[in-house]
């Protein structure tokens, strides 16, 4: 038995080294092509089979390759359960910079899942770590993100607070390329502010930055803030210039600027080269929303040119295309939900292979959640059982205040013509009255208080201790509120006296001796005679009727019209 349990010790370990080994092959590879081929990186990094069942250095170091892969490529950063667990080791065995960068992604990735608090806390113990280490470029990216978040949550002046930080990191860094996209980002924000002036000179700065390095990327992208800039302006042939230059330099992505050109055309009412470029804009492009939004604009367009039955029908198309793309995200989140329960499935499932206390762990979990499932049930049921007799209440007041009002139309008609029916309707009336009173004392039995002084009166450790007078008000008015006039209809035989009237209510209880004499604080013997004399003060000496039946027939019998 001994060398069976060795064997398989050895055999996993040995199955667990190979699978790392392998994976950090492929990261070796992945980390080669990162800087020149992200994509085929990223692919590569795809392919890792299971990183969650990776040692916390692999997993952590194919962490930070994954997300270096996916920032280049716009994609997606992991699920923030995976870069937690990245930073953990980061903190305990990687460098400052690791850190923060890790912490960015992190807080990317809880953007990406609208967990705002989160991400913010994320980027702030990032950023506090590279101002310690004085890791600018890092900040400054950090800050950068910030000032995202800031746009999610419509915080003008802190979104350009951030970018102004972004930028004097990246002066610092001696990164220029970056100083001039946080020129460019400052300037939106003045746009918005309608600060148009202090825009363009931002955006002009930021032009002849990337201009003077030659980025193709940069030129195209600030080309685009500029035609925009220079729209606000009314000059529109610098407009036009600029977004031409951007078209010139864009070779990937060329759609979301003809269709900015198309805007321009179309809000000067030049309609030919409006609906010119809302077709060149009809092409593959990496925005989601391009496309419903040049069937938008062709179907302005149309409609501006009085063709009616070609703008109805970009309309259409346009309605078509959102439904599309919602359909798609849709899938896409039941995709991502499926890989993320895939995932953390993976997690739990190392956890229970490294640590026994996991394991246990997991079975306290399981069995807690499985009693407050139970717990839960038992109290839905009965919530749901109230309900329903909550709803037959209510059906039976409603007929009731029904044949109230039949009674006094036929009143007001014909007194003698009408005798009969009103016989017949007060017979139904006071059979409804009782049905009603009868469905009152059931849901007193599933009430919470009911259910809390059963369970008090047969669980002594839990409880112990007899009933208050709170309690006793409680009960006495639930009672009477579902079962009136109860005791002018008992004591037509004998006036109860208080004891003998607490055992009463005491009996709607439907508890035995011993549970009411735990409820009185007095022994079973005591409890027993209460009884006794209180059946013999109700004439039940010598019956089987219990009190609480006697008590609701007697009820019964006293309800008139």
């Amino acid at each position: 038995m001994k060398n069976i349990v060795v064997f398989v010790l050895l055999s996993i370990a040995f199955f667990s080294c190979r699978e790392n080994q392998v994976a950090s092959e492929q990261m070796d590879r992945a980390e080669t092509l990162l800087p020149v081929y992200p994509d085929s990186a990223y692919v590569i990094l795809e392919g890792v089979e299971l990183p969650d069942k990776l040692n916390e250095r692999q997993f952590a170091r194919w962490c930070m390759l994954y997300c270096r892969a996916a920032d280049k490529l716009f994609k997606d950063m992991l699920y923030a359960e995976q870069l937690d667990r990245a930073l953990g080791w980061y903190k305990s065995h990687g460098t400052a910079e690791e850190q923060a960068w890790i912490g960015l992604y992190l807080g990317r990735s809880f953007v990406e899942d609208k967990l705002f608090i989160p991400a913010t806390k994320a980027y702030s113990e990032a950023l506090n770590l590279t101002k310690k280490k004085h890791l600018y470029n890092v900040a400054g990216y950090i800050c950068s993100y910030m000032a995202d978040l800031y746009t999610y949550t419509g915080q003008g002046s802190e979104e350009r607070r951030k970018y102004e930080e972004a930028a004097a990191f990246f002066t610092k860094a001696n990164n220029t390329r970056s100083y001039a996209f946080a020129l460019r980002d400052i300037s939106r924000t003045w746009v918005f502010e309608d600060s148009i002036s202090l825009a363009l000179d931002l955006m002009l700065k930021a032009d002849s930055i990337v201009t003077g390095m030659n980025d193709s990327v940069g030129i195209a992208s600030i080309a685009n803030g500029l035609g925009n800039i220079y729209e606000h302006l009314d000059q529109i042939d610098e407009a036009k210039s600029y977004f031409f230059r951007g078209l010139v330099y864009d070779t990937i992505d060329k759609a979301p600027t003809y269709l900015a050109l198309s805007t321009l055309f179309y809000n000067y009412s030049q309609l030919d080269s409006a609906r010119y470029y809302a077709k060149m804009a009809d092409s593959p492009t990496n925005n989601p929303y391009t496309p419903s939004d040049r069937l938008y604009l062709s179907y302005l367009i149309e409609k501006e040119a009085n063709n009616i039955p070609e703008a109805f029908q970009y309309l259409e198309q346009c309605y078509a295309a959102k439904d599309i793309l919602y359909d798609q995200q849709k899938q896409v989140d039941i995709i991502d939900a499926e890989k993320r329960h895939n995932s953390l499935t993976v997690i739990r499932q190392n956890q229970k292979l490294y640590s026994v206390i996991y394991l246990l762990s997991g079975l306290i979990l399981f069995v807690s959640l499985v009693s407050v499932l139970f717990y839960l049930y038992k109290d839905r049921k009965r919530l749901n059982k109230i309900n329903k007799q909550q709803r037959l209440l209510d059906e039976k007041e409603q007929l009731l205040v029904k044949m109230q009002k039949e009674i006094r139309q036929n009143e007001a008609i014909n007194a003698n013509a009408k005798q009969e029916e009103n016989k017949q309707i007060r017979e139904k009336m006071l059979q409804a009255k009782k049905e009603i009173l009868i469905l009152k004392c059931e849901k007193l039995q599933h009430s919470s208080l009911f259910q809390e002084l059963k369970e008090r009166s047969n669980n002594k450790k839990k409880y112990g201790q007899t009933l208050s007078e709170q309690n006793w008000e409680l009960l006495k008015e639930q009672i009477d509120s579902a079962c009136p006039n109860w005791q002018a209809a008992v004591q037509d035989i004998e006036t109860l006296k208080k004891t003998e009237i607490e055992t009463c209510y005491l009996s709607f209880l439907n508890i035995s001796i011993k549970s009411e004499a735990m409820l009185l604080g007095i022994n079973p013997d005591s409890a027993n005679k209460r009884r006794l004399r209180t059946r013999q003060s109700l004439g039940l000496t010598n019956s089987k009727t219990g009190i609480y039946e006697f008590i609701i027939r007697k009820t019964l019998e006293n309800i008139v019209i």
